[in-house]
């Protein structure tokens, strides 16, 4: 546990630092992605950017906004609790989702494909920010006499509720660095599988990680609220997870919301349509400066300005370019 590092007088969190090594990592691995893998259009490389600290920032406040619901489910009254992960998909993701449709113009009738090829950069971010939940002692496991257990020191959260007779905790699974690496290596098999999977990130992640989240809850020990009935509300969100998988594999291919779907057909097959002409005119234009500069060198050449072997050699470039 590292909850602060101090550097030239400065005290940093270094839950706040991983979370922005998280974005940084983001970043990268989303500019590689589309600028060696997908390339695209310096414009919509922007527009993924900004469309990505926007949706950051509404991951912030429904992260919160969530965590706030289900403690004051579990309270029975109306209170603030801290933020959580599930949460800040929940609302993160539909934004990020609904403003690349919108402000994203190459993406139109692809929203779904260009999220999931983010999403390598968004598991890598949410890994870097477990480390960061490590160092700041929260979202800690059960007690443990295992060989995973790390005790955490004297005024932390587990020392709190576990504590032992020097005042730090008894040995707790470290359960932020189980899903830690978890993330690490969900990001290696999106990466190493790129070219099998990038349409299917999305799914491929609600599945595991809601499947991982299900699981580890049963060795969480930190309290996150509640929900009513006997889900704990990461284990409730993990289920709702799923169910959005399903649906969009079933809308992939097809199966529900045709009409939505026949409307990304035609959404993509204008983009196609508007490329090839913006690729004509260029072609037009160009070959329009060619003809224009043809007939100028046949001027200065007729004027005694170039000579034949100059003109026969500037003619053929010219030409050439046609």
């Amino acid at each position: 546990m590292l909850p602060h590092i101090h550097i030239m007088g400065f005290s940093i969190p270094m839950y706040s630092l991983m979370i922005f090594f998280g974005f940084i990592g983001f970043l990268i691995l989303t500019y590689i992605t589309f600028t060696r893998f997908e390339p695209v259009k310096r414009d919509t490389l922007m527009r993924l950017f900004l469309v990505s600290v926007v949706s950051f920032g509404v991951m912030g406040v429904s992260a919160w906004l969530f965590d706030a619901i289900f403690f004051s489910i579990e309270a029975g009254k109306l209170v603030s609790g801290g933020i959580t992960w599930l949460g800040s998909v929940a609302g993160g993701f539909p934004t990020a989702i609904f403003l690349i449709h919108k402000f994203v113009p190459e993406a139109k009738g692809r929203t779904l494909y260009f999220f999931s090829l983010m999403m390598p950069g968004i598991v890598l971010a949410h890994g870097l920010g477990r480390v960061g939940c490590f160092f700041a002692g929260c979202c800690y496991g059960q007690v443990t006499d295992s060989i995973f257990g790390v005790s955490f020191p004297e005024g932390s959260s587990a020392a709190h509720q576990f504590p032992a007779a020097d005042g730090s905790s008894l040995p707790v699974l470290p359960t932020q660095l189980f899903e830690a690496v978890f993330e690490l290596i969900m990001c290696i098999v999106m990466l190493a599988g790129r070219k099998k999977f990038k349409n299917y990130n999305l799914e491929i992640w609600c599945f595991a990680y809601g499947l991982f989240r299900f699981i580890m809850e049963f060795f969480r020990a930190d309290s996150r609220g509640g929900t009513g009935f006997f889900l704990t509300p990461s284990q409730f969100l993990s289920v709702c997870l799923w169910i959005a998988a399903t649906l969009l594999i079933l809308f992939k291919r097809g199966v529900i919301f045709k009409k939505l779907y026949a409307k990304g057909a035609v959404w993509r097959e204008q983009v196609r349509l508007d490329a090839i002409k913006k690729k004509h005119d260029r072609r037009c234009c160009a070959t329009l400066s060619a003809a224009n500069a043809l007939r100028e060198l046949h001027k200065l050449h007729e004027e005694g300005i170039l000579t034949k072997e100059e003109y026969e050699k500037k003619k053929k470039e010219l030409v050439d370019r046609l």
